[in-house]
């Protein structure tokens, strides 16, 4: 990681910019590999009950993420197949325009690799454009709009020259919206979803294996609602993301209040807490033949000082930094969403 000290003068500068979480931010997720197929309407995901996963092999860490599957076409011919590894949804959040701009996923830099059987193999990229669950590239193609409109550094401009009644039919039509958006202006209001994507050949009672490695995206916040003060009667509202998302529990509080409160119960003027937070989208996994028959989660939290909590039963430390999951007949019924929060030292703390 860089180095992760704040100067004291800018601390309250950093905390305002980057309280300001958006969804985009907290579902930076990635996603198991699932039979897909390309219509009009874009990329559906269909359900395969001809060919099962085996084993899954999933680390998650800040730094990378690898996955390892092994599946078998338990049928007495060659499957072909459309494979779909689906990304996050971007949609538009945010209270600060320029922050959440900023906050649009480069998708070059998660440096995706896949390896079939060991052996490198391409992938495509397939971006969809969607309005209230409808997809709408195909309206967008007409208008001659990018789907991936952060990418054209010129077209918030373009959408802001046109007349202001052609801006408010298309506000109205739900393709441009004036929330989020700088006072007077519009900007665009589809969630874009993005997935790589192979075509996938699978032998007839030979397992193959298939490995994914990237790095992850990762949304944060320098400071946090896990403090004292935000708390009721010692405990967090059970109807927060921290316990519905993150299953942040007494036992993660107690270590939070170790690390950032003082003996006398005052707060620990040398140190702030970081959060940052990844996701894996674990239940496309759910869609091959019965459930997943091995199923092995490590998570790496990096430094033994760092806090970690998600939602999955069964976790074990097995290092200073590692835990670990293991099931067998897994169906997976959610995703997997980690919290990290570290305390960052703060240079000229008082």
């Amino acid at each position: 990681m860089t180095d992760r000290r704040i100067r004291g003068e800018d601390m309250k500068r950093a905390l305002i910019g980057s309280l300001a979480m958006t969804a985009w931010a907290i579902s930076t997720a990635s996603a198991n590999d699932t039979q897909a197929n390309v219509t009009m309407g874009g990329l559906i995901f269909e359900q395969n009950d001809q060919i099962s996963m085996d084993s899954e092999d999933l680390y998650l860490s800040l730094d990378q993420v690898r996955v390892r599957y092994t599946y078998t076409n338990h049928g007495d011919k060659p499957i072909t197949l459309l494979v779909a590894f689906p990304l996050p949804d971007v949609p538009l959040e945010g209270s600060d325009p320029e922050w959440t701009e900023s906050s649009y996923p480069d998708w070059e830099s998660i440096a995706m690799k896949t390896l079939v059987d060991g052996r490198p193999v391409g992938l495509m990229r397939i971006d969809s454009a969607k309005v209230n669950g409808q997809d709408v590239a195909q309206r967008l193609k007409q208008l001659g709009w990018p789907v991936v409109h952060w990418a054209d550094p010129d077209f918030p401009n373009r959408i802001n020259a046109l007349p202001d009644d052609d801006k408010a039919a298309l506000v109205a039509e739900g393709l441009l919206t004036t929330e989020y958006a700088m006072e007077g202006e519009v900007r665009p209001a589809w969630i874009v979803s993005t997935s790589f994507v192979r075509t996938q050949t699978f032998p007839p009672g030979v397992p193959i294996t298939v490995e994914h490695s990237y790095v992850p995206m990762q949304g944060g916040t320098v400071g946090s609602a896990l403090g004292r003060d935000f708390r009721e009667q010692g405990r967090l509202d059970p109807e927060s993301e921290y316990v519905t998302q993150y299953c942040v529990d007494d036992a993660f509080l107690r270590g939070f209040d170790r690390k950032r409160y003082l003996p006398s119960g005052a707060e620990n003027a040398q140190v702030y807490p970081i959060e940052q937070w990844i996701g894996y989208a674990l239940r496309p996994g759910a869609n091959w033949k019965g459930p997943i028959k091995r199923f092995r989660l490590t998570i790496d939290k990096g430094e033994p000082e760092r806090l970690v909590s998600l939602c999955m039963d069964g976790v074990r430390k097995v290092s200073p930094t590692r835990f670990e999951v293991i099931k067998t007949d897994f169906e997976p019924d959610r995703d997997i969403d980690l919290l990290f929060v570290t305390m960052s030292p703060i240079e000229g703390g008082q």
